[in-house]
């Protein structure tokens, strides 16, 4: 959901990723190491750019539309839509 609205740059180190979370900074790590195996990602220090935006529609298996549904129907469309 972050993507449609602020771009597929996401300003975010693994620690503040991983309070955000409520996981462990090393658990992150490991995450986001797998999501960039999948040429799905890009992290560099602070900053994490995503690739391939269908992906990981298709890696969340069905949980990003309900939330985006929701979010559509109480705030509106994204304007980068």
């Amino acid at each position: 959901m972050c993507e449609d609205r602020a771009g597929p740059e996401l300003k975010l180190t693994r620690e503040f990723l991983s309070i955000m979370l409520g996981v462990r900074r090393p658990g992150v790590t490991v995450a986001i190491e797998v999501l960039e195996g999948n040429g799905l990602i890009r992290a560099t220090c602070g900053k994490i750019v995503i690739r391939d935006w269908e992906g990981l529609i298709k890696l969340a298996d069905g949980s990003y539309g309900p939330p985006e549904a929701e979010y559509e129907r109480l705030i509106g469309s994204s304007p980068l839509r």
